[in-house]
């Protein structure tokens, strides 16, 4: 999958653009729709997960944690506190404990941010413009990126990587 980025000028124009998507076979689960703070999206899709740092966050506590997790774990088994027997066991639970932990406080802290894979697009967001995202296939590339420049020439299509679920749907 690839995901097409573009800036849709208003909101006629995004509501076209979203129902020849979904015209031309692109499900709904793959269109995410984002504008500013306060504008009504009643019958656009939901920017959902991509409209802040969760994810990105989660991923990050999850490593970081899980590290340090177990670098515990292997200090404690090298160095065990007097009078307790120290096994591998401890280690992994340490391991998981801390990318469990780590991963909810900062996937936590994350979700106050805007996404970071955005801020390209956050000034035309500002000013009132709708960010249209939309999975497509990558062998199907050119034929959705005509679509929407059919709603619009001037339009600038911009493709980046999905980021990979946690969860595979």
């Amino acid at each position: 999958m690839k995901r097409l980025c573009f800036l849709s000028p208003d909101m006629d124009h995004a509501r076209r653009v979203v129902a020849d998507l979904k015209a031309n076979g692109v499900a709904e689960k793959y269109l995410y729709a984002l504008a500013k703070y306060g504008v009504d999206m009643e019958d656009l899709p939901d920017a959902g997960p991509e409209s802040d740092d969760f994810l990105e966050a989660y991923k990050r506590g999850v490593e970081v944690g899980g590290t340090t997790g177990l670098l515990v774990g292997l200090s404690a088994l090298a160095f065990p506190p007097s009078g307790i027997v120290v096994g591998g066991g401890l280690v992994l639970l340490l391991g998981l404990w801390g990318a469990g932990f780590a991963g909810l406080l900062t996937g936590l802290a994350g979700a106050a941010f805007p996404s970071s894979r955005l801020q390209a697009f956050e000034s035309a967001i500002d000013q009132g413009q709708i960010l249209i995202m939309a999975d497509v296939p990558k062998g199907e590339v050119d034929k959705y990126e005509s679509l929407i420049k059919a709603h619009d020439p001037e339009v600038s299509v911009e493709g980046i990587e999905p980021p990979a679920s946690l969860i595979p749907k």
